[in-house]
């Protein structure tokens, strides 16, 4: 039996028996990419079902193409079981449009980058034209990247973008520090690109992309922080992703901080991302180095690295702002963990420990929520685009970013939330 597998109290939820099979279907697929590699036996384990049961459900999920057998595993009497994980030759585009530039990759189902690529996008890029230019480089790039896999099985493209999305329509909604409010986004890429897109905001599909390809486990209650050229974050609240009015939930990158604070993107002042973005932290650099500058993010958590004084004070300033708004987060909504997703997170030894100390003091309970990076924060972004297309194509009975639990055969449907 697989080592990870060991003290698993799963919650069930039940299923009629006319569609017992696709959920049933759902269930294992779940229970695979959770404990891959994993044997039949340990899968009927998982998941209550019978033997039989998961013997030709997963002769299906290998008939389609979406599991393989493996290697066999080992025991002291009886027949060798063998091990059966997700066919990594499965793969997606994943992209990540931000306001300076756009991340493209070729992504496959275990989360591994095969490509990349990234279209620079200049600060004057407002007009429809220039809309349309970006456009024909993004697909041209897409085109390439499928190119270097030709031979591998493509899923679909999945998008995420800095600003709010909504649900039903994918219309951008809100994107105060990019160009493309203006224009039907998701209807623009997917006439550029000839297929159908996955959109979603960034914040948001890093909580998809953690929860598929990182270390979020089955926490009910997460609150995730991307930092970058502005703060968006993304909410789990028992178990499911909240998204508010529009798909509008999450905006608290513009909730004030300072009434007198210098003007935000969105027109207001002294809202937290002015205070704790990558933008703030060269605005700090500017100011501590006398009116030093550096071009961007990257350099200069490069001179950070390097020890130079006056960038350490730089990130300094603006995790401890990244911490004020976590405290006021946390005790308005009372996360177990806190993801931070970003860039910044390179020198995480370096920004744990001031995070957790504005949360310490300004905790209301003896405990705080755990704090984690995100798993490669520089490109979890792209992971969350490519598992927005793995996790609807996989998890047909389940919405959209929302893990299914265990089932049972032959009882009424029902689908929980997690936990």
């Amino acid at each position: 039996m697989n080592p990870s597998l060991k003290g698993n109290p799963h919650p069930r939820g039940v299923a009629s028996s006319e569609t017992a099979r696709e959920i049933n279907r759902d269930v294992l697929l779940h229970s695979v990419h959770c404990h891959q590699p994993v044997s039949r036996a340990d899968l009927a384990r998982l998941s209550g079902l019978q033997p039989s049961t998961v013997s030709v459900i997963v002769g299906q999920l290998i008939d389609e193409g979406w599991v393989v057998p493996g290697e066999q595993g080992r025991l002291p009497r009886g027949r060798r079981p063998t091990y059966i994980k997700l066919n990594d030759r499965h793969v997606t585009l994943g992209i990540d449009l931000r306001p300076d530039n756009v991340h493209m990759a070729l992504i496959d189902i275990n989360g591994n980058l095969l490509a990349r690529e990234t279209v620079p996008l200049a600060a004057s890029q407002h007009t429809d034209e220039d809309l349309r230019q970006l456009l024909q480089q993004i697909a041209q790039t897409a085109r390439t990247l499928r190119g270097t896999a030709s031979d591998l099985r493509f899923d679909g493209i999945g998008v995420s973008v800095s600003g709010r999305v909504a649900p039903e329509s994918h219309r951008m909604l809100f994107s105060p520090n990019a160009p493309w409010i203006q224009a039907d986004l998701c209807a623009e890429l997917e006439r550029a690109l000839g297929m159908p897109v996955e959109m979603e905001n960034a914040a948001n599909a890093c909580l998809y992309g953690e929860r598929w390809f990182g270390q979020l486990g089955q926490s009910s209650h997460v609150l995730v922080v991307s930092v970058a050229d502005g703060i968006g974050t993304g909410l789990l609240i028992d178990g499911r992703l909240l998204r508010g009015r529009d798909g509008m939930a999450g905006e608290f990158g513009h909730m004030t901080l300072e009434e007198g604070g210098p003007t935000c993107a969105c027109g207001n002042r002294g809202c937290w991302e002015v205070f704790a973005s990558n933008r703030a932290a060269l605005r700090y650099y500017r100011e501590f180095s006398s009116g030093n500058e550096v071009a961007s993010f990257t350099q200069l958590l490069g001179l950070a690295k390097d020890g130079d004084l006056q960038a350490l004070r730089a990130i300094d300033r603006m995790t401890q702002y990244i911490g004020r708004g976590l405290a006021i987060l946390s005790a308005g909504l009372a996360p177990e963990t806190i993801l931070v997703v970003g860039d910044c997170t390179t020198l995480w030894p370096r920004i744990l420990p001031l995070l957790e100390s504005q949360l310490i003091a300004k905790a209301i309970r003896p405990c705080t929520p755990k704090l984690i990076a995100a798993t490669d924060g520089g490109i979890a972004r792209l992971r969350g685009a490519a598992a927005l297309v793995f996790h609807k194509l996989l998890f047909r009975h389940s919405e959209l970013g929302q893990p299914i639990s265990i089932a049972e055969e032959h009882t009424d449907a029902v689908l929980p939330a997690w936990n």
